[in-house]
């Protein structure tokens, strides 16, 4: 699956994509909305996720806005 260029895209392959498949993470195409995004991110970030507070805003408003529940 192809994703936008950005801040964001960067960052989900630096810090997610380094554990996960790329498939992981776009297989939830259309089911998260932003809070839960925002879950998903936290939770990795405490799992140790290589993100810092504002790559966490970042990350969680790109996968809204790339794969988020419309």
């Amino acid at each position: 699956m192809d994703l936008p260029e950005g801040p964001g895209k960067q960052i989900l392959n630096r810090a997610c994509v380094s554990c996960h498949a790329l498939t992981e993470v776009t297989k939830f195409r259309g089911f998260y909305t932003h809070p839960q995004w925002r879950d998903i991110v936290q939770t990795m970030f405490d799992y140790g996720a290589p993100v810092n507070d504002k790559e966490v805003e970042v990350l969680t408003t790109y996968l809204t806005e790339s794969l988020g529940k419309k």
